[in-house]
């Protein structure tokens, strides 16, 4: 019998680019974040707090001071707690039955397609939804119904708490595609007043949605809870996120595959081909900072 391939490696490098171009949480999967992580076995990472003790202090002259180490390294550790597997065994007769259409490239692609995309931007969503409400939850998480008549001053309410508590400016707001038409059109309702006042002055950004970069998520991958036991289904307590504004270095996505591969047909295998992967990922909020995120949900 043929040795089982584990390319587990390989295979986790080639889902990037369709990823790149399917998974709408991409950019947060990409976080520039996961450059600290440090991985200490399968499922677990380490992430550095590097603190400074002491600030400046006036200099005392013709003095020399003593000197001592003025920072303080710690580690947080993290075991990933999303581990997941799935397999499939695909009979040769199905292949050339079907005009090789069951091929185990293309099994595995609609998979990653119909499956394995939709379930990491659920997973993603949903669990900065949920640290962010264990973290911080009397700071940045709505509940309203959003209209054309309050969205951009919901967008500027929240904009100002992170200008407030010093986030940086390069933000990111996902949005449901309904959302996004409620700000386009209050965009240009806003606009159309302003000249139409004759304003000699007149802000040309209107609101700071100038200052974002703006991203839409599918609002069935947009929810608050989701189960994961087979697959992913809606939990019957999930809101629906209609605004999520970040900072994405706030968070961390680490992700490793642990194992992919098939198996030639063989008696083990009842004549089938096997394949089999398995993988672990998480999503890590900072508790230092969860400022940097903030969620608009549906009553």
């Amino acid at each position: 019998m043929a040795a089982i391939l584990n390319f587990a490696t390989d295979y986790q490098r080639a889902l990037q680019e369709p990823f790149r171009h399917m998974l709408q949480s991409a950019e947060l999967w990409n976080s520039p974040s996961n450059s600290i992580i440090q991985w200490v076995g399968q499922d677990t990472v380490k992430l550095p707090l590097l603190t400074v003790n002491e600030g400046l202090r006036d200099r005392p002259r013709r003095t020399i001071t003593g000197f001592e180490a003025n920072y303080s390294n710690d580690w947080e550790t993290y075991q990933l707690k999303n581990e997941r597997y799935w397999q499939t065994l695909i009979d040769p007769s199905d292949v050339d039955e079907t005009n090789f259409t069951t091929t185990m490239a293309n099994v595995t692609r609609v998979f990653n397609e119909t499956h394995k995309i939709p379930e990491k931007d659920k997973y993603m969503f949903s669990m900065l939804f949920a640290q962010k409400q264990e973290l911080d939850p009397t700071k940045g998480i709505y509940e309203m119904e959003l209209d054309e008549a309050n969205i951009l001053r919901q967008f500027d309410d929240m904009m100002q708490l992170m200008d407030e508590q010093a986030v940086p400016m390069n933000r990111v707001l996902y949005v449901t595609p309904a959302v996004n038409k409620i700000l386009k059109r209050a965009e240009g309702l806003t606009r159309n007043f302003d000249v139409q006042s004759n304003n000699q002055v007149i802000d040309r950004r209107i609101s700071r949605l100038d200052e974002v970069d703006i991203r839409q998520v599918a609002p069935d991958r947009f929810k608050t809870l989701y189960n994961f036991s087979v697959g992913v289904i809606d939990d019957p307590a999930a809101k629906q996120i209609q605004m999520m504004l970040i900072h994405i270095p706030v968070m961390c996505a680490p992700e490793k595959y642990t194992f992919a591969g098939f198996d030639s047909p063989s008696a083990k295998t009842a004549g089938n081909w096997l394949y089999y992967e398995q993988f672990y990922n998480d999503v890590i909020l900072f508790k230092q900072r969860s400022n940097g995120i903030q969620f608009v949900v549906k009553p």
